[in-house]
């Protein structure tokens, strides 16, 4: 009996040991195939990393080849005013890459294949915020060469990124601006005043500094057709179009030019009809602000009771109308050195007031046909110009209206002289003709017209000082007659704006609002910096083309510049004159500029120099130059006769007795309402990879 216990008791010992070992050894069985199963994944991964890395080292030559011969339409791609979403390009590059790579795979492993892929990828917008500038097309995102390689069922990537930056080399907010200075009056409203002229124009130094702000019919960048020209004077929301100009927040008077030659500003208050006549235009003043008497016939003398004694004198209805003209300021005539405007003692009063001499800031363009610049002006800006009233006597009956049909003999015209109150209450005074001829009735008292001096003092003869923006309102209504000419007219399209603020818009958007000098300038810019080079000899010989002398820009730099070294464009070894390729912005930390010349070799492109801490810029010769200045602390100054194209904004402008005249010509497609304002855009793509792992 306990033989069979024991015996019973080693059996189930040794049943239990044969399962702990058949579990055992099904446990082990099942850990060696999983592992053999893991080593199996992780070495076909490791096959596809490598067939990926393969991809990459075997096409990258060749992609960045064709990236670069097809970076014209990578560029339009790159540079729409739009978001990008994720995007593949392969299919628009000549893809030369993946049928060697899928060559290659097949000799590996049946289940082997690589493919190499170029995307561009996580784009997004960089200049969103009205306070500083709202801009479609400025973006930042990633150029991707995307490499997967797959071997037995595994799969793995790799990226190689390169970032991508799009932005502007049009400076914002200054972009709107032809010319933009900040202290242009610097505390003395007359300082522009400098020119002596006569009727017939300028006769000695200075000379002008005229300001155009369109495209002009002899333009060397975009030249616009005449009759195009001629054809938009007559839209009298013209100012919406052209370039703004702002002479910063002191008072300002700007004389009008003399003559009707090309320095001729008050060519603008003449008929345009037809420029060669130079016909002058009647303003009238709105009918409650002159006497009843105008414009109402009222019976008068024929003849002079003292020259017909004992005799019956005849009446005869006349009327009378009251109306001027507006004149420019000479220095100089025929018969005078100085003062001649002051003959007669028809302006009398103003002389110690305004003097004689005309402006040298020409806002209004010139007198020539397509060169007539009206804009938009910001700031305490006066235009002052000599108002010459008369009274034309009008006869109502036949025969004294035959009497002067003749040419030679026309009805008589009374100026109103410039008087001061003694003057005008002296019983005796009597109105005269203009020819000083002495007949009958219209010989009349002052005191027939107007019941007081003051109601006289405010019709008279005399220097007016208005807004510029209400000259500007006068001119339009002369382009597009409504009627008779009423000056301030009737229609204001524009008010003075004396506020510090702008708005601008494109399509319903507001893409700026803030101040006119805008205060988050320089961060703006910054932002969109491409490249940057610690000395302008650094600059100079990366981007110089020797076999040309060509700057070959394309992009947005920033100069460091530590040791304040003054710009020189073009360097001292590159000629009078500096050809450009590409365009771009140039931003120099520290320094000042100074141009001798600069001509794009694409009428399409632009190039741009900022300079924040520049207190001086020079433009040294005669030679054109297209380009586009920004130095919000410097002096403009010229020592020979700029001929500028594109945008120039300073604090103050050196224009005095020793200048030479210039011009400053506004390119329109620089305009950011206008659509061409996109083709400025430049698209960087970066010099370092990034590798990515997946």
């Amino acid at each position: 009996m306990t033989l069979c216990k024991k015996s019973g008791f080693v059996l189930m010992l040794v049943l239990a040991i044969t399962a702990v070992l058949l579990l055992l050894g099904i446990t082990m069985h099942f850990f060696v195939s999983q592992q053999t199963v893991s080593l199996s994944i992780l070495v076909n991964s490791e096959i596809a990393h490598f067939l990926a890395e393969s991809g990459i080292s075997f096409s990258s030559r060749s992609v960045r080849e064709a990236i670069k011969n097809s970076s014209g339409g990578i560029r339009s791609l790159l540079e729409k005013p739009s978001n990008i979403s994720d995007t593949c390009l392969t299919s628009t590059l000549k893809d030369t890459w993946n049928d060697d790579l899928t060559k290659f795979a097949a000799e590996i492993d049946p289940t082997a294949s690589i493919k190499v892929d170029v995307w561009l990828r996580k784009f997004t917008q960089t200049e969103t915020n009205s306070a500083q500038w709202v801009d479609p097309g400025a973006k930042t995102g990633f150029l991707v060469i995307e490499s997967t390689g797959q071997y037995r069922g595994m799969q793995r990537k790799i990226s190689v990124s390169r970032k991508v930056t799009v932005a502007s080399c049009l400076p914002p907010v200054y972009c709107r601006f032809s010319l933009h200075a900040k202290d242009a009056g610097r505390d003395d409203p007359n300082r522009f005043n400098l020119l002596y002229n006569d009727y017939d124009g300028i006769n000695s130094d200075p000379r002008p500094f005229v300001v155009y702000n369109h495209d002009l019919p002899d333009s060397s960048i975009e030249p616009k057709p005449m009759a195009q020209i001629l054809s938009e004077e007559k839209d009298e929301n013209i100012y919406k179009k052209r370039a703004w100009i702002y002479l910063g927040r002191s008072p300002l008077r700007l004389h009008l030019t003399s003559g009707p030659g090309r320095y001729g500003e008050i060519f603008h208050f003449y008929d345009v009809a037809n420029p060669n006549t130079f016909q002058a235009v009647k303003f009238k003043k709105q009918q409650s602000q002159i006497p009843p008497v105008f414009g109402t016939p009222f019976p008068w003398y024929w003849d002079r009771p003292d020259l017909q004694p004992g005799q019956p004198v005849r009446t005869v209805n006349y009327l009378f109308d009251y109306s001027y003209i507006i004149a420019g300021f000479h220095d100089k005539s025929g018969t005078a050195q100085t003062n001649a405007m002051y003959l007669g003692g028809i302006l009398n009063s103003e002389k110690s007031r305004f003097g004689s001499r005309s402006s040298i800031l020409h806002l209004y363009g010139d007198a020539e046909k397509g060169r007539q610049s009206r804009a938009k002006v910001l700031g305490k800006v006066n235009l002052a110009f000599p108002r010459y009233a008369y009274i034309d006597i009008v006869p109502q009956e036949s025969d004294v209206q035959q009497m002067f049909a003749n040419t030679k003999n026309p009805p008589p015209t009374f100026l109103l002289p410039s008087l001061f109150q003694n003057e005008y209450d002296t019983p005796t005074k009597l109105m005269e003709d203009v020819k000083n001829r002495h007949f009958g009735g219209p010989l009349l008292p002052f005191n027939k017209f107007f019941q007081s001096y003051e109601q006289y003092k405010s019709c008279m003869s005399t220097i007016v000082e208005v807004p510029y923006i209400t000259s500007y309102n006068s001119i339009q209504d002369i382009v597009a007659p409504s009627g008779p000419k009423v000056f301030p007219p009737s229609r204001e399209l524009l008010k003075e704006d004396l506020s510090n603020t702008v708005k601008i818009e494109k399509g319903g958007q507001t893409i700026y609002e803030g101040p006119v000098n805008p205060p988050l300038f320089n961060e703006t810019v910054n932002k969109r910096v491409q490249q940057q080079f610690e000395t302008i000899d650094d600059f100079w010989k990366s981007c110089i083309d020797s076999s040309d002398n060509t700057l070959k820009l394309d992009r947005i730099v920033r100069i460091v510049n530590p040791r304040k070294d003054t710009l020189v464009v073009p360097p001292a070894a590159q000629g009078a004159s500096l050809a450009v390729s590409g365009g771009g912005m140039i931003i120099l930390e520290k320094g000042d500029i100074l141009i001798k010349g600069v001509e794009m070799k694409n009428n399409y492109q632009a190039l741009t120099i900022i300079a924040p801490e520049a207190v001086s810029v020079l433009f040294d010769n005669d030679k054109p130059c297209q380009v586009n200045i920004v130095a919000p602390k410097a002096d403009f100054m010229a020592s020979g006769k700029p001929d500028i194209s594109g945008i120039l904004a300073v604090n103050f402008l050196s224009l005095d007795s020793r200048f030479n005249g210039g011009a400053l010509k506004y390119r329109e497609s620089q305009n950011p309402e206008y659509d061409k304002y996109y083709s400025f855009y430049k698209a960087w793509i970066d010099e370092k990879d990034e590798l990515w792992f997946e």
